[in-house]
């Protein structure tokens, strides 16, 4: 986990504000990771054990439920791409090689959901533009 924290920082030059896992990566440890690296919302859900109080109404939160949504969404994104945008396999070699091959795939999904959204415009709105 710190790896991570520490790669978003080299990318983006800051703490990801939100930090959000499965409860496979519920530690004690990484809690403190996370608010060591500045990360403002840690939403990891406790594996396992009795939970405080404090700690169950943290999890029954909107902050927590909106960061455990957010990260939803991003696998529902990356199952989209696995099962209908061809990413299933990449035959490149190198990670450089990956890299591109994934961002290639997340720009043409991208712009399918661009054309998508264009053509469900409204009629009347289609004749303003």
């Amino acid at each position: 986990m710190a790896s991570s924290l520490q790669r978003h920082r080299q990318a983006f030059g800051r703490a990801p504000q939100l930090y959000g896992s499965d409860r496979g990566f519920f530690s004690e440890q990484n809690l403190a990771s996370c608010k060591h690296a500045g990360v403002k919302v840690v939403c990891i859900p406790q594996r396992g054990g009795k939970r405080t109080r404090r700690r169950e109404a943290y999890e029954k939160s909107a902050v927590f439920k909106n960061g455990q949504r957010f990260r939803a969404g991003i696998e529902g994104r990356i199952s989209v791409l696995f099962r209908g945008r061809g990413m299933k396999r990449c035959l490149a070699e190198g990670r450089d090689r990956f890299e591109l091959w994934v961002g290639a795939a997340v720009l043409a999904n991208n712009l399918m959901r661009i054309a998508a959204m264009l053509g469900a415009r409204s009629p009347r709105r289609q004749k303003a533009a």
